[in-house]
């Protein structure tokens, strides 16, 4: 990993706030613009229950050109126009924010105005960690299970 200035940090932290947003969008928006079958239970907060449900718009993609796909503990989110990459953590409504090295890598790959932070991490998954690890040290970040961590706000 490339030596980052605290500037470049502050601007890391500031993407996840932004993951962290834009991953909440579109978790309220598969809630809403699908057939959940537990919908209740989800509106309250345990996304552990969202599944694969069918759209109601008849679309193929949630509004906003949004492909997305449940498997196991995580939703896969990507915009088929801007090629936007999400991968959120479901489990409860806190879990949203968790990040993990190489999917926030490629969050920020993926998104036009935090791609040039790339550079920074020349082994993307590695040096993402390393960074978390720091952080987690510096106690901005906390350190969920594995290598899953999330920003304390």
């Amino acid at each position: 990993m490339n030596s980052l200035t605290k500037e470049t940090v502050d601007e890391l932290l500031a993407a996840m706030d932004t993951y962290k947003a834009i991953a909440q969008e579109l978790i309220d928006k598969l809630i809403l613009e699908t057939d959940q079958p537990e919908k209740s239970e989800i509106i309250k907060g345990d996304y552990y229950l969202i599944s694969n449900a069918e759209l109601l718009n008849g679309n193929e993609y949630l509004t906003g050109n949004w492909y997305f796909d449940v498997h196991g503990e995580h939703c896969m989110f990507e915009n088929v126009e801007t090629g936007q990459q999400l991968e959120v953590s479901l489990g409860n409504i806190d879990d949203v924010g968790n990040v993990d090295p190489y999917f926030f890598y490629n969050f920020l790959k993926s998104t036009d105005h935090f791609k040039h932070l790339i550079q920074y991490f020349k082994n993307p998954f590695d040096d993402m960690l390393n960074l978390f690890e720091i952080l987690a040290k510096r106690k901005v970040l906390i350190h969920i299970h594995g290598v899953v961590y999330r920003k304390i706000f």
